[in-house]
């Protein structure tokens, strides 16, 4: 992570000699009247943490404040706003003693960040997460570490109350999710379910899926993440929009109930390289966008379930969008087979490689 060192103290320049040591690249910011006791390339600051805190606390991923946890809550709080946007905070005390872990445990990795401050510093990383003082399962770390997305925050502290608590909490996933290993939470009640209809049995309920349509218990809070499972081949004809390309997507996955925040990345054919439509498209939704020569698609010429002719002639390659999304997916047949909208045709494939792309 980016991170910032942050010290008001003598005792806290030492403190920080150790954490950049222990973490290289981490930014450290002291007092003016420590110049002489600093390393050249700290960056100075007049002593007054305010200021500093209001310029740099949206640069940094994460903040190390070496001080009184007290004053970093009085500095952060007209900051912190949401959790899955936040900065970690850590406060470490100037003799090196706790590594507090204040603010964003989870997703902002506050958590493990106080854990390897702690073994870096010889300090007792001090851990107030509910699902983490019970080793049980975290829904948001979950998420995390599969790279997906929440798709209803709202339930998130209910399910998260429910494991807390060590209720019957149930997790279902799509087959091509590689889940961890849910076993060590079989004691504190949490168990990996076969079908979204068993969590009628549950008290709670994650489910990991890039389906729309599954049937969920109305009775059972249900955290829903979506997995970076999907991936989407384009092709399109010249000058096509972006509006254009908004609305054909939405139409393939509003009627195939398919979640678009599980779309991983975009493919199409290297003649499509410079589309601006396509390019523009990929930078407003913040999605990768991969490109295939007609080679590679010509190898699988037997895996696309509908090539053609006139696409042969006029591009070289017996299909775009399909041959596409299989390559990108490294897949051998497609989940949505090519749909024809306006200027587009669009298929979409399946990946087990969640959050990866060439």
């Amino acid at each position: 992570m980016k991170s910032a060192a942050i010290t008001l103290t003598r005792q806290g320049v030492d403190l920080c000699r150790r954490i950049e040591g222990a973490f290289p690249g981490t930014v450290v910011y002291v007092p003016d009247k420590y110049d002489a006791l600093a390393p050249r390339h700290w960056r100075r600051f007049d002593g007054k943490l305010a200021p500093l805190v209001a310029e740099i606390f949206g640069q940094y991923e994460a903040h190390i404040f070496v001080m009184a946890t007290g004053i970093v809550v009085r500095m952060i709080a007209p900051y912190v706003a949401d959790k899955r946007y936040d900065p970690a905070i850590v406060v470490i005390d100037v003799t090196g003693r706790f590594a507090v872990s204040l603010c964003s445990g989870h997703l902002g990795g506050a958590n493990q960040l106080a854990r390897e401050l702690g073994a870096a510093l010889g300090a007792i990383p001090v851990v107030t997460t509910g699902t983490d003082v019970n080793d049980t399962l975290a829904p948001d770390l979950l998420a995390k570490e599969l790279g997906a997305e929440i798709e209803n925050w709202d339930a998130l502290k209910t399910v998260s109350a429910a494991l807390v608590d060590g209720e019957q909490v149930g997790v279902y996933a799509d087959s091509c999710v590689p889940l961890p290993d849910l076993g060590r939470f079989a004691a504190k009640n949490v168990w990996q379910v076969g079908s979204p209809a068993e969590l009628t049995d549950c008290r709670a309920g994650i489910v990991i899926s890039h389906w729309t349509n599954l049937r969920l218990p109305q009775s059972v809070p249900v955290v829903i993440i979506r997995p970076k499972t999907l991936v989407v081949g384009i092709g399109c004809d010249r000058g096509v929009t972006v509006e254009e390309i908004e609305t054909g997507i939405d139409h393939v996955f509003t009627s195939h109930h398919l979640a678009r925040a599980s779309i991983r990345n975009l493919a199409t054919y290297v003649l499509k390289k410079d589309e601006e439509g396509l390019l523009e498209f990929a930078r407003r939704h913040r999605l990768p966008l991969e490109w295939y020569e007609a080679a590679a698609i010509n190898r699988i010429e037997d895996l696309i379930p509908n090539p053609s002719d006139v696409v042969y002639k006029f591009t070289g390659v017996l299909g775009v969008a399909e041959p596409v999304a299989l390559l990108s997916a490294h897949a051998t047949r497609l989940l949505v087979e090519k749909v024809k909208c306006g200027r587009l045709t669009l298929a979409v494939a399946v990946t087990t490689a969640m959050g990866a792309h060439e």
